[in-house]
């Protein structure tokens, strides 16, 4: 190779480097622009509290099997407060990432306990935020809404975002999407009103998943959209041995009780009282 092409080498590569390094400093402006609540944070401590074998009944369950099946299916799985949703919904995740790896997921967990986790816009922007990593070539219109406000100096707007999202998943393939708690949102009409237009819409290939209580406003809106099979009840037998598993994993292999150990008969009466206790006796 020729001086003159060694150069014009060297040159081509120093402005492609230098092309990816702008192009990557307006994706970190646009992150930050987003302002997106990270739900990762939910996420991990789900994890955490999850036993080996929890959530199988649901996983292998027919309702389940058939909304991983369709392209544009929906599923609402519902429950009393504390019967551990949020933990089988961070199962749900960790399985669709082994079993359907060539969808985009996107997962949100509402919070009561967090304020930037309760409302429609939050949830935009932390979706808009995931498929803007999972598939940057699909994020046309965040580029164009991004510009449109200034290269990020004015908010967007919730009904911006939403349109942006709708074309985001448009352009991006199958997308299966979770979210936890949607009684935990300050916001759920609206919130619920945005998933009907979403599972309706014939632009999309989406699968969209939601755990919540079963509460009177969540449940008569999905009513009107949804069937009956889309509408999933957390049995209390099942979860009661979920609940089990985990606290023998805690009696037997915890820290906190180790020094008890070698004491089989405490250990069996501190199992059972705390079985009595998860159930409420």
């Amino acid at each position: 190779m020729s001086d003159s092409q060694q150069m014009a080498s060297r040159t081509m590569a120093e402005l492609q480097k230098g092309l990816e390094e702008q192009r990557e400093t307006q994706q970190d402006r646009i992150s930050r622009w987003l302002s997106a609540p990270d739900p990762s944070t939910n996420h991990t401590r789900a994890t955490r509290q999850r036993h080996d074998g929890t959530g199988l009944w649901f996983i292998h369950g027919d309702a389940f099997k058939a909304w991983k099946r369709q392209t544009d299916s929906f599923l609402w799985l519902h429950g009393i407060p504390g019967c551990g949703k949020t933990v089988l919904t961070s199962t749900i995740i960790e399985h669709l990432k082994q079993d359907i790896p060539s969808d985009v997921l996107l997962g949100f967990y509402f919070d009561s306990r967090d304020t930037d986790k309760q409302t429609l816009d939050s949830v935009l922007r932390s979706l808009i935020e995931q498929l803007f990593r999972e598939r940057p070539e699909a994020s046309q219109s965040l580029h164009h809404l991004w510009a449109s406000h200034g290269g990020g100096n004015r908010r967007p707007s919730t009904a911006s975002l939403q349109s942006a999202l709708q074309s985001m998943l448009s352009g991006a393939g199958s997308v299966s999407i979770v979210l936890d708690a949607l009684d935990e949102s300050t916001t759920r009409h609206e919130i619920l009103n945005r998933l009907r237009i979403l599972v309706k819409s014939e632009t999309t290939d989406c699968r969209l998943l939601i755990t919540s209580r079963r509460e009177k406003d969540i449940e008569s809106a999905l009513q009107s959209w949804t069937r009956v099979e889309d509408r999933v009840s957390m049995q209390r037998s099942e979860v009661n041995k979920d609940i089990r598993a985990y606290i023998e994993s805690r009696v037997r292999n915890g820290d906190e009780l180790r020094r008890w150990h070698s004491r089989p008969d405490l250990m069996i009466e501190i199992d059972m009282k705390l079985n009595e206790k998860a159930h409420g006796m």
